[in-house]
């Protein structure tokens, strides 16, 4: 059987079925093999070995704290915790920022809204708090004084921030002022939402932006020393370049967030420590400390192996904001080199590049990528002067630009600044379905004003007239038809199997020609199951090329020019998923082509459900190669707008997980219907967590299949039948 399918209808190796993931994102993680031991005492509603103590509340006319204007530093946490996963992790950050508590020469002020129906720790409370945060070292109870309780407010609203915002600032004057913003973030997109309220609602880039400018307003200050992001994939050019011009310097990350978030007693101490640092120092402090110094971790509560693992996947930067004006002259100059070029190769470049959590689902090509990594490909694969030269003039600029970065192995080519970069298909959708209000250039507009991103995106997917415009943002004809640089017509020959007759432990030899001009090949098993008569996708892999690229520790695929001779070993091999208790066998597929060490993560979706909330929620669950457990993400769509990001779940005990089953059917006249439904299995999360392991598969016919795509994530199948019998 031969399949080709335009990308829009889900590819048999799709990880993720839903195009529409959903909401804004941060993930909400304490470390799953000990979280619940340090939250222990809390986490379980029944445990009354720690006593509730009723917040001591100040009247909002009675000063609390160092009100004056000698204080160095006032640090303000908009902390939106009103969130059914994130609430506990949110409500522990309050908790680390009491081991260190406001001084003199510090105020400490957070406003925090709790979630009605999830963690049921600490008096269960779900109204808004203001807090003057003082020392303490409880970490299963907030004790400092409620300065103010506002009562159940919307923080999904600009005005709930800008109340916030001004009431602290003038509470508590000082000479900088550092604004962290804590909860979902989604890049462009925005965040910081509100599952409270009769309708889902969330800040918008430009509503943090109005709101922003109406505090300066409010309070007559200049500019905030430093506005952070403790949020998902918000360490984008189109937020830095929105909000640069009311801070000296910001904090974000380009990919997912950890739910125990930043480590705030550790960085707060050492502001504490020396609270004459500005917003340069602040910010290489909340860098440095990123996951390797959070409590959650820290104390013996993880291994150093345990923190190499979390610090591996992870990504923080800072940025100096008066320099990222250079960055987005530099962006200009590069993209109007750009395009001069073939966009096959831009295509080309924009798919290899480091990428990061897509929040629309793995049917498109990831589309937040690392700036400076896909100037640096594209400058790999073209002899074009001019791009090579306003490349290296980017990554200057992007260098000069940020003031503190890290990131672990698994994120190897970032370098602290990503932008927005969608396919074909996700272009169309984010600017011309309107169903999907705003539009990439109405979220954008602060940036795109300065930037011809816009104009170059309309170029290359409607083929307009690369025209740029100062001071303009740049929308396509809502009636505009797409083109796709990257799509190509691809063909794959038949497959050849050396024996399909298959017995035991029996390798045979896989080999088939594609031509085209192809991104990726992956190879699939699929097995014929009688009573449903389906085929199920039994397990996907990368087909590794003879020789790989490396540009900045990204991996690249070099499988020569077409047509390319595909020829692999074949072992009966399938995988099963386990709990220690229960194993059945589930689909594996590939996250990535090779990891900077040469390793793949895999993973496994499914359908979550956690202990306390009983309620059912798509996932993927991750696995290193070994098939040790990494990491699970949930996909909530709340407001069903068809963007997401992922929200990280803490595994604990008693959680289930269940897996989907995907297949296709076929008529009378051998077209395919793709399907997927919930498996029978339930593996609960225990003492072993989960993990999986190879096994031989059930006897039965099979079907050996290539999977090729394109660079607009396009693809074209073809299959042989074998019969396996162990």
């Amino acid at each position: 059987m031969r399949s080709t399918n335009s990308k829009w209808m889900v590819p048999s190796i799709a990880a993720v079925v839903a195009f529409c993931l959903a909401c804004a994102c941060c993930s909400g993680v304490g470390l799953y093999f000990y979280g619940d031991q340090i939250l222990a005492g809390v986490s379980n509603p029944e445990n009354t070995e720690v006593p509730v103590i009723p917040p001591t509340v100040i009247p909002a006319t009675q000063p609390s704290g160092n009100t004056s204007g000698s204080a160095e530093w006032t640090v303000i946490v908009y902390s939106a915790a009103d969130d059914e996963v994130l609430e506990e992790n949110m409500w522990f950050d309050v908790n680390e920022m009491e081991l260190v508590g406001s001084n003199p020469q510090m105020n400490i002020v957070v406003q925090m809204d709790r979630y009605s129906r999830a963690f049921t720790g600490d008096g269960d409370w779900s109204d808004t708090r203001r807090y003057l945060i003082t020392q303490d070292n409880d970490l299963d109870h907030i004790a400092s004084p409620v300065v103010e309780s506002v009562g159940e407010v919307d923080t999904g609203d600009p005005q709930t921030l800008i109340d916030f915002v001004t009431w602290a600032i003038q509470k508590y004057p000082a000479k900088k002022y550092a604004l962290v913003m804590s909860d979902h973030g989604g890049g462009w997109t925005g965040g910081f939402s509100d599952m409270s309220t009769s309708s889902y609602s969330e800040l918008s880039i430009p509503e943090i932006v109005s709101s922003i400018e109406q505090v300066q307003q409010n309070t007559g200050i200049d500019k905030f020393e430093l506005i952070g992001f403790d949020a998902c994939l918000m360490g984008q050019i189109e937020v830095f370049g929105s909000l640069y011009p009311y801070s000296n310097y910001m904090v974000a990350s380009e990919e997912v967030i950890p739910g125990y978030g930043w480590s705030y007693a550790a960085w707060l101490d050492e502001l504490a420590q020396n609270p004459a640092v500005n917003g340069d120092g602040l910010s290489q402090s909340i860098v440095s400390t990123y996951v390797i110094n959070d409590t959650l971790l820290t104390g013996g509560r993880a291994s150093a192996d345990e923190i190499a693992q979390e610090e591996s996947a992870s990504t923080l930067s800072a940025v100096e904001s008066a320099r990222i004006p250079d960055v987005v002259g530099a962006m200009n100059e590069f993209v109007s080199a750009m395009a001069l070029v073939d966009q096959t190769t831009v295509a080309e470049a924009r798919t290899y590049t480091r990428s990061y959590f897509s929040l629309f689902g793995e049917e498109v090509s990831p589309s937040f990528i690392d700036l400076a990594n896909f100037s640096e490909m594209l400058s790999s694969m073209t002899d074009d002067t001019d791009v090579q030269r306003t490349s290296a003039q980017l990554q200057t600029a992007i260098s000069s630009a940020v003031v503190a970065e890290k990131h672990g192995l698994g994120m190897s080519g970032s370098s602290g600044i990503a932008f927005y970069f969608p396919d074909s298909d996700l272009y169309s959708f984010t600017e011309l379905n309107s169903d999907f209000p705003p539009y990439y250039a109405e979220s954008s507009y602060k940036f795109l004003d300065q930037s011809v991103w816009d104009e170059f995106l309309a170029y290359h997917y409607t083929g307009e007239e690369f025209d740029p415009q100062e001071g303009e943002t740049t929308s396509p004809s809502r009636t505009a038809e797409i083109i796709a640089p990257g799509a190509s017509e691809m063909t794959i020959g038949p497959v050849q199997i050396s024996d399909t007759e298959i017995n035991g432990d029996e390798t045979v030899t896989v080999t088939t020609t594609v031509e085209g001009n192809v991104a990726y090949i992956h190879t699939a098993l699929y097995f014929w199951d009688p009573a449903s008569e389906s085929y199920w996708i039994g397990d996907v892999s990368y087909y590794i090329a003879d020789n790989t690229i490396t540009v900045d520790g990204v991996n690249v695929p070099d499988y020569g020019d077409s047509p390319i001779q595909v020829e692999y070993e074949w072992s009966p091999t399938l995988y099963s998923l386990t709990d220690g208790e229960h194993d059945a066998f589930v689909l594996l597929e590939p996250a990535e082509y090779l990891s900077a060490d040469g390793h793949t993560i895999y993973s496994v979706y499914g359908q979550y459900t956690d202990v306390q909330s009983n309620t059912p929620v798509d996932a993927t669950l991750y696995f290193d190669a070994d098939g040790g457990f990494l990491y699970a993400y949930a996909f909530p769509d709340t407001d069903e707008n068809g963007a997401s990001t992922p929200v990280e779940l803490t595994p604990q005990v008693g959680d289930q997980f269940t897996d989907y089953v995907q297949f296709y059917t076929y008529d009378s006249n051998d077209n395919a219907t793709f399907s997927y439904e919930l498996s029978d299995d339930v593996f609960t999360w225990g003492e072993e967590g989960f993990s999986f392991y190879a096994s031989y598969p059930v006897d039965g016919e099979y079907s050996v299949g290539i999977v090729a795509y394109d660079f607009d994530n396009n693809y074209v199948a073809n299959f042989e039948f074998i019969n396996y019998t162990r």
